[in-house]
């Protein structure tokens, strides 16, 4: 696949990591993740964390549980160190620890597994009006689809200063085509996972005004591999805020319905004065 100017071909290229040693690699920063308040975008850390602990391990990842601790600045490499905690016969565990100037800015602890039979089931997926016919998230608020590596579409409406229940949906695909890798398509679902997850707990104080927050960790649980090149329907809820902060879940399935992602966030909330 070529490495053109488009968003998406930028973000894959932040998300081919230079190797340093064995154990340290090197991940670009800036475009694909720049939030408006010019830190850069959670979701980029955690996408590249995950690649660099899967260049360690043979074996799929199913859970992450990673920790913002400082702010990361765009345009400066971050460095990536992978600690092998635990080399078992059925999961490997990894902690990578993201660096800028030598200061730790994030910390995250992966688990991999091979494939293990055994029981399972899943919640019912909700019903949602199919893509297609949901408004693009960028072009709601104002800004040109054609900048974002994602097309999201919302399922669920966006009024502004309006008091809303705390969930909703919306639909994740690349706006171009992925190469066949999959630890490339998790990477970019994993990516795509912090988009709009802590928004969830902003919908019932909209009409408190302009606000601010920032992602205090993030969680992903692996349930099945995915195609990302089709649509995936991202349910997002969240069950309580207080005390400054909002916890927010969330579930990612295929088109047909499979599970694929569960996700975890919780992160400061404050008013502007």
């Amino acid at each position: 696949m070529g490495r053109s100017n488009n968003p998406l071909n930028k973000l894959l290229t932040k998300l081919s990591l230079e190797p340093a040693s064995e154990n340290e690699f090197i991940g670009g920063s800036g475009i694909g993740g720049v939030t408006v308040e010019n830190r850069l975008f959670g979701g980029l850390l955690v996408s590249q964390a995950f690649i660099a602990a899967a260049k360690t391990s043979e074996l799929s990842l199913h859970s992450l549980h990673s920790y913002f601790l400082r702010p990361a600045r765009p345009n400066e490499p971050i460095q990536y160190s992978v600690s092998r905690v635990k080399e078992g016969r059925n999961f490997h565990v990894r902690l990578v620890e993201a660096s800028q100037s030598g200061s730790v800015i994030f910390q995250m602890q992966a688990s991999f597994t091979k494939e293990l039979g055994g029981p399972g089931h899943q919640e019912k997926v909700p019903i949602v009006a199919p893509p297609e016919s949901c408004p693009n998230r960028d072009e709601l608020r104002g800004r040109n689809p054609d900048d974002s590596p994602i097309d999201v579409r919302m399922a669920t409406p966006i009024t502004e200063n309006k008091v809303l229940p705390p969930e909703q949906q919306i639909w994740l695909k690349p706006t171009g085509e992925l190469p066949e890798d999959p630890i490339l398509h998790l990477a970019l679902l994993i990516y795509s996972s912090d988009r709009t997850l802590l928004d969830t707990a902003w919908r019932p104080h909209a009409d408190r005004g302009e606000h601010t927050g920032a992602s205090l960790d993030h969680t992903v649980w692996v349930h099945n591999t995915s195609n990302f090149n089709e649509w995936h329907l991202y349910t997002m809820h969240s069950p309580a805020a207080g005390s400054g902060r909002g916890l927010a879940f969330g579930a990612i399935h295929d088109e047909q319905g499979k599970r694929i992602l569960s996700t975890a966030q919780e992160g400061v909330m404050r008013l502007k004065s």
